[in-house]
């Protein structure tokens, strides 16, 4: 993800997204995030809002793959850890 327009879209989504998420509208923030993935499915915090935004729709198997691949990205990400733990207990 080298041009800026592109970048910058990207951002604007991930924030658009995480202002969903605070306000529970998690279908509004997965459709923005199905974007903002196929712009850059290498970004670890694209994919953990996404799993965020599944789970709180209570789309839990889909959230599992997403939490699964930020630890694919982001082997130290503690958040997405944490609530994949928290799924597979369930």
């Amino acid at each position: 993800m080298n041009d800026n327009p592109r970048q910058e879209r990207f951002k604007e989504l991930l924030e658009k997204a995480e202002f969903y998420i605070l306000n529970q509208k998690y279908s509004e923030a997965v459709k923005i995030l199905k974007q903002a993935i196929a712009t850059d499915d290498e970004s670890p915090h694209a994919h953990y809002l996404y799993a965020l935004a599944l789970e709180g729709s209570n789309e839990q198997e889909k959230a599992k793959q997403h939490f699964r691949r930020v630890l694919e990205l982001d082997p130290e990400h503690a958040e997405a850890k944490t609530h994949l733990d928290r799924l597979i207990g369930e």
